[in-house]
């Protein structure tokens, strides 16, 4: 039976930390307090501006069960065999290896931890699943934090069971993965209300002890002064030349076309005295709304976060991710630090990086998420105490075969920390970094899958610590950025460096005096110029209404075939290439009335059998999708492009089926009739929304003769004959062609994406794609209005 007990106190968010502090040192929390539960600790810490995601602080007691998943053997998981380089585009695809094991264990004071059951599936949300059994059941219903969930830590090594690409650099065979406590006993400060919360599910006398001794240090409450970090040395894993070489690395494979953008980290590291101190002066110096604090003493291993960004939260079926790309320093001066924030909205670059990982998160969303209900919600400024950060609030209803795990993995681990598209960078980031990230960038958090409550973070600006062969505690640090192909390698290395400094300071008393300690801030994004009029523009549309027939499926060579579709209705199939867009033009097409049945164009299950797969699916129509690097990489849309372009792709009546390539797959198109494929003349171009100017062809019905689409590429077609006509082209030099079409076939390609935030008449493109037969006389296609003009 719940014991719980409340006090009525405030919104300091230091409360949790003096409280917890308290607590320890009473026995009530961490190794003194075995006789109640396991030493293990975890506190989550809300500090700075209040918003609905970031007003709750939480401890958890002394756990009597958890759930660890450490590192399979070199003999279950040999790593990747792959010799050649992702940064070249080659990918190992060849599936994960092992299974995804959690090891179930309670607490037997006396004995400590023992192992009650192993669980094992195939990938990370599977196995999440098989454990939420253990949880109790809900004594009441309208409570979304009750105690008996689960809380703890993912590392972002978790990435081997979410992501289908096998990598070079993993963890060493038993190394900790993740941990997930069953939060029984739980202290709750909400900052909204001004409450502190005591609830236990135990029958033991720690929730009377613990009250008494609550009641105790709430009338005899002091603030203890955090002492500054002595001075002491450090290492970087690279030199800051080294640091520009790998920018420079980056930069030329995205000059090639292999991804849009990456997230590269350095590694700093050294012995420190105490991760707890460490994690004080974090929060006094850099309090974030998402900090946090796990302590697993058995395998010597502490997590100490002050992280600003969201990666989930899950409110019943409603989810949202806070992604955070474009950083400025802050400045001590108020105008120079007004100015700071008028720059970083006024970058194209910090810009065209932010609406990428809008876009990313938005197909993230969308793999779990209804059709219809996956939008841009919200763009602001957060001014930190060191920087300030552009984030956007991306928000969508949770489908009705999915749950809180199923969210968890499609967002997991975060885009802004990977790069787009995702599963191409992740692959990189390994051949690059040389060494697995560790808790850096995969998250702490709180779920319960009873009362479908979900809050986890992104781990950066964060710290680990291990106790080494002598008893001291080493200490990492890492930090980085995105890097495109406008990155300047000076930059990125500064930039890098702020987003460490404040951790740098409060672990090794580096140079605490030089950075600015200001007040935190959130406030909309300001309308600088027409680029940031119409980007606002976006969130303010009214959405179409949804006409979506069914959500979409997924296909897999050896399902049953489908039926043919009946009279009036339209099947779509989308050949998903590994892009990090797929699910934007899946719902886009969806939501315009079509069922939309996705086919893997690349990977170890993909099929390059297109009969068996026509004759299976039966479409009515064909999107070739966009992916990384070039078509060759991507056999079976190439072979698609190929076949169709000689009238090979047909229905059953030996009809035409009407085709759309979309980037990678307009290239493709553009290769099968001999065009050349090169670096784009003014270099790459990635999150821009730029003027196209478009001819009269009947995809381009009922839009603007120069209209803003968003381009996401760095090869262009260079047209060798007269086999294609250019339907489209860039306004400002009218030469890059961004639109084709078959002077004969139902057959059309677009370099840019009309999916995108940044494309607000893309939508009217897909409409009359897809409304278009199978009856083409010509470039003549009869297109029937719809009434919804946006």
């Amino acid at each position: 039976m719940k014991s719980s007990k409340q006090w009525t106190l405030g919104e300091d968010s230091n409360f949790a930390l003096d409280l917890f502090e308290y607590l320890k040192k009473e026995g009530l929390i961490g190794k003194y307090a075995s006789k109640f539960g396991g030493p293990d600790e975890l506190m989550l810490i809300s500090d700075g501006p209040l918003t609905d995601d970031s007003n709750l602080s939480i401890i958890s007691g002394p756990p009597t069960m958890r759930c660890i998943s450490t590192q399979p053997s070199r003999l279950r998981q040999p790593p990747s065999s792959n010799s050649n380089s992702a940064l070249e585009g080659n990918l190992d695809l060849t599936g994960k290896g092992t299974t995804c094991d959690w090891q179930v264990e309670e607490w037997q004071e006396g004995s400590g931890w023992r192992t009650r059951v192993t669980i094992e599936r195939d990938d990370l949300a599977t196995s999440l699943r098989a454990l939420t059994p253990l949880l109790p059941k809900l004594e009441t219903e309208n409570e979304l934090i009750q105690p008996g969930g689960f809380a703890g830590l993912l590392t972002y090594d978790l990435v081997q069971w979410t992501e289908p690409v096998r990598l070079q650099n993993i963890p060493e065979p038993s190394a900790l993965l993740g941990i997930l406590l069953r939060a029984d006993r739980l202290i709750i400060h909400n900052r909204f209300e001004g409450i502190l919360t005591l609830e236990s599910l135990h029958s033991d006398n720690w929730f009377d002890i613990c009250s008494t001794k609550i009641d105790y240090w709430i009338k005899n409450r002091f603030n203890k002064e955090v002492e500054s970090a002595k001075h002491t040395s450090l290492e970087s894993t690279i030199s800051d030349s080294e640091h520009c070489d790998i920018v420079d690395t980056v930069r030329s494979s995205i000059k090639d076309g292999e991804f849009y953008q990456l997230n590269y980290g350095r590694i700093w590291s050294g012995k420190i005295s105490n991760p707890w101190s460490v994690f004080k002066r974090l929060i006094k110096s850099n309090p974030a709304p998402y900090s946090a604090w796990i302590s697993i003493p058995d395998y010597e291993y502490v997590v100490a976060s002050v992280s600003p960004e969201l990666l989930l939260s899950m409110r019943g079926n409603k989810l949202s991710t806070r992604p955070i790309k474009g950083t400025r320093p802050r400045a001590k001066k108020r105008d120079r630090d007004e100015a700071l924030k008028r720059e970083l909205v006024a970058s194209r670059k910090e810009i065209s990086e932010h609406l990428m990982l809008v876009d990313l998160e938005r197909n993230d969303l969308g793999k779990v998420c209804r059709v219809g209900s996956v939008k841009w919600h919200d763009w602001r400024i957060e001014s930190h105490p060191n920087v300030h950060h552009l984030v956007s609030d991306v928000r969508g209803t949770l489908g009705e075969n999915y749950d809180g795990w199923d969210a968890l993995q499609a967002l997991f681990p975060g885009g802004s920390i990977t790069g787009c598209p995702k599963t191409a960078t992740i692959a990189a980031i390994d051949e690059l970094e040389k060494t697995p990230r560790n808790a850096w960038t995969g998250s702490i958090g709180f779920h319960d899958p009873r009362t479908e409550f979900a809050c986890w973070n992104i781990l950066i600006r964060t710290l680990e610590a291990k106790i080494d062969d002598n008893g001291n505690w080493n200490a990492k640090v890492q930090a980085g950025g995105g890097l495109v192909f406008d990155s300047i390698p000076t930059q990125e290395v500064e930039e890098a460096k702020w987003k460490a400094q404040a951790l740098l300071d409060a672990a090794w008393g580096v140079s605490e005096s030089k950075i600015p300690k200001e007040e935190m801030s959130i406030e909309p994004i300001p309308s600088l110029d027409e680029r940031t009029k119409s980007l606002l523009k976006s969130l303010k549309l009214e959405r179409q209404i949804c006409i979506a027939p069914a959500e979409p499926t997924r296909w897999l060579s050896g399902d049953p075939p489908l039926t043919y579709p009946k009279n009036n209705e339209r099947r779509l199939l989308f050949i998903d290439n590994l892009d990090s867009f797929s699910w934007n033009i899946v719902h886009a097409s969806a939501q315009l009335g079509v069922e939309v049945v996705i086919v893997e164009g690349r990977g170890d299950s993909a099929s390059n059998d297109i009969d068996y797969i026509l004759k299976s699916i039966k479409p009515t129509h064909i999107i070739l999708g966009p992916g990384p690097s070039r078509p060759s990489q991507s056999p079976l849309t190439k072979l698609i492009a190929d076949r169709a372009i000689k009238s090979e792709i047909n229905n059953h009546e030996g009809e035409p089926i009407p085709l759309l390539g979309i980037c990678l797959g307009h290239q493709a198109l553009g290769e099968a009739v001999g065009w050349k494929l090169l670096p784009a003349p003014k270099g790459a171009v990635h999150g821009v929304p730029e003027d196209i100017l478009m001819g009269g062809d009947a995809i381009f019905s009922r839009m603007p003769r120069i209209c803003k689409m968003m381009r996401y590429h760095s090869l262009a077609l260079l047209p060798t004959n007269e086999d294609l006509e250019i339907i489209a082209t860039d306004y400002e030099s009218q030469t890059l062609v961004m639109g084709l079409a078959h002077p004969q076939l139902p057959v059309w390609g677009v370099q840019f994406h009309p999916e995108s935030c940044g494309s607000l008449e893309g939508w009217k493109l897909l409409d009359n794609f897809l409304l278009i037969s199978h009856k083409v006389t010509g470039q003549s296609v009869e297109v029937p209005l719809l009434g919804r003009e946006g």
